[in-house]
């Protein structure tokens, strides 16, 4: 009975944690590429009010440190964790992260090792998609 247990479990969780690509998100979600140094804390604390903010705007991150962590189900294969390294860090020895847009294209990267919320949301917000969201959900509430 055990023995039957143990597969059926894993084939569970395999399906709970689906790999992608980026590709895949596209016009779906925003996301945010976090590429913290060796040494360093990459996100802080991600409270409710700062997780609204992010769900809000249909926002996934993924942190790229010793093991991937995210506020979605998604992973990545190994080999392409190591493309979007190399599209995306492109050397530095610092901390970065990068926003991408719905459309998929580069919306903001910046090397440091502390994210700037009010800065990320503010080029979210001023993104025409975005505003258009924002209008819509205004007349509908």
């Amino acid at each position: 009975m055990k023995m039957l247990f143990l597969p059926l479990l894993l084939a569970s969780l395999a399906g709970f944690f689906s790999e992608i690509t980026l590709d895949e998100l596209r016009w779906k979600n925003r996301i945010l590429l976090v590429f913290p140094a060796v040494d360093s804390r990459p996100i802080g604390q991600v409270n409710k009010e700062l997780m609204a903010d992010i769900e809000e705007r249909d926002m996934v991150y993924f942190i790229f440190g010793d093991s991937l962590i995210s506020n979605s189900s998604y992973t990545f294969d190994a080999n392409y964790v190591e493309q979007l390294r190399e599209r995306y860090v492109r050397g530095t020895q610092k901390s970065c992260y990068v926003l991408l847009g719905k459309d998929g294209g580069s919306k903001l990267r910046r090397e440091q090792e502390e994210i700037n919320w009010e800065e990320l949301f503010g080029t979210i917000d001023a993104m025409p998609m975005r505003r258009r969201e924002m209008r819509e959900d205004g007349k509908g509430s």
